[in-house]
């Protein structure tokens, strides 16, 4: 690359803000000749990271070198502050010799080693510069940005509020979390540095980085209050007047409430921990009362017998049916299965029984029988006390059967009555 050189005398070199050292030295020997004395030329030593260059007794060339790699260098980093490499000095000196270097040689050197850097504001971890932001703007943002990470700008927004009131923390609502306690992981300082415009990086790219690659840890503490069902007890009491298994609800329990503080801490955005605290009662909880019956199972039959369905209707009575004897009554039809003792007694047998499929017996501790056959499923056993109206099974249609139906008989002293002289539908 060629410079044009200028005749005119130097005025005072110009680099933009570079930090450039000016240093005018007037030599210091009397030059005796038996010629007239020589005027002084003004010559410009240019040093690179410590190098010497060379020198120039003119300063435009190199103020158009340099705002050409300016220019340059912009292209491709836009937005960014640039400037001269600090490590580029010129050291300015007045001599009565003239400049014998090739100036344009000078300026090639020059072309080739001077570095054109970003004027940066450098984010430190620790105290050592971790990533360079465009300026100290971007570095605030990068700082918000890690703080973001691991809370909501909302959150973020009352928590800032109330410690730059200095402030207390105000009381949680319940269902509300607040913040109690922010923090990073490392000390983070900033500071003005030049730095190859590469490595400068948006406000993104360095939370992005500082989370990922430097393990920042933004530590919460937040502080949360929960409102809470409080359950209610169960307390039972003996009544007399209920039949043992009988139970019946005197007072509804009622749930009460209380609010809970709980200790939430979080890092980088998830939750570590979750611990309670303080609780207090809101409501107190009303107790269930359940009367729970005492009084002894009645195993001896009143005579009297009940409709052993849920409705239905008598589809076959007692007497000769396709040549043989048909010893009770049949009920189809009922609104749903249960089956039930029609009156009080004690199991006798319970299970599979032949043409009976799976049928009950009941003994009624007063000479009468009852049969109830065809069942679906039992729900009794042997020796059960089952008062009148008890659930025996489900009506069905197991053993000799043509359909759904209960086949119900009744005997007195062993003798097979006609149930229809003793119920009716």
């Amino acid at each position: 690359m060629k410079y044009r050189l200028k005749n005119n005398k130097a005025s005072q070199l110009k680099v933009g803000t570079a930090a450039v050292l000016l240093v005018s030295v007037i030599g210091a020997n009397t030059i005796f000749a038996k010629d007239a004395p020589k005027e002084l030329e003004t010559i410009h030593h240019l040093y690179s990271n410590g190098n010497y260059i060379g020198a120039v007794s003119q300063e435009d060339p190199v103020e158009e070198l340099i705002e050409e790699k300016l220019v340059e260098v912009d292209q491709q980093f836009k937005n960014l502050k640039l400037q001269p490499s600090e490590d580029f000095k010129v050291v300015t000196e007045q001599s009565f010799s003239p400049n014998e270097a090739d100036e344009e040689e000078v300026l090639d050197r020059l072309d080739g080693q001077l570095e054109i850097k970003a004027s940066s504001f450098a984010l430190a971890l620790n105290d050592e510069l971790t990533v360079y932001l465009k300026d100290r703007a971007a570095y605030e943002e990068t700082v918000q940005l890690l703080k973001l990470a691991a809370v909501s700008e909302e959150e973020l927004k009352i928590w800032e509020d109330q410690q730059a009131a200095a402030e207390n923390l105000r009381e949680v609502e319940a269902g509300e979390t607040q913040i109690a306690d922010l923090a990073i992981s490392h000390k983070i300082s900033g500071v003005t540095r030049q730095v190859d415009p590469a490595k400068v990086l948006t406000a993104e790219q360095a939370a992005a980085f500082l989370l990922d690659k430097a393990k920042v840890k933004v530590m919460v503490t937040k502080q949360q209050n929960e409102k809470q069902a409080v359950d209610y007890k169960v307390v039972e009491k003996e009544d007399s007047t209920l039949l043992i298994g009988e139970t019946k609800v005197e007072q509804k329990g009622q749930q009460g409430e209380k609010m809970v503080s709980y200790t939430i801490r979080e890092e980088n955005g998830k939750q570590l921990e979750r611990v309670a605290g303080e609780e207090e009662v809101l409501k107190e909880p009303v107790e269930e009362i359940v009367l729970k019956g005492t009084k002894e199972l009645p195993t001896v039959g009143t005579g009297e017998f009940a409709w052993p369905a849920e409705g239905g209707y008598i589809s076959s009575g007692r007497g000769q049916r396709w040549g043989r004897m048909h010893n009770g009554i049949d009920i189809a039809q009922p609104d749903e299965l249960t089956i039930k003792s029609a009156d009080h007694g004690i199991v006798k047998a319970a299970g599979a029984a032949g043409t009976f499929g799976n049928r009950v017996v009941v003994d009624h501790q007063n000479g009468y029988e009852t049969i109830y056959a065809h069942l679906s499923s039992i729900d009794v056993r042997v020796g059960d006390k089952v008062p009148k109206g008890t659930k025996l099974g489900n009506m069905g249609s197991t053993g000799r059967s043509t359909g759904l139906h209960l086949h119900l008989e009744i005997s007195l002293n062993g003798v097979t009555q006609n149930p229809l002289n003793y119920i009716s539908s």
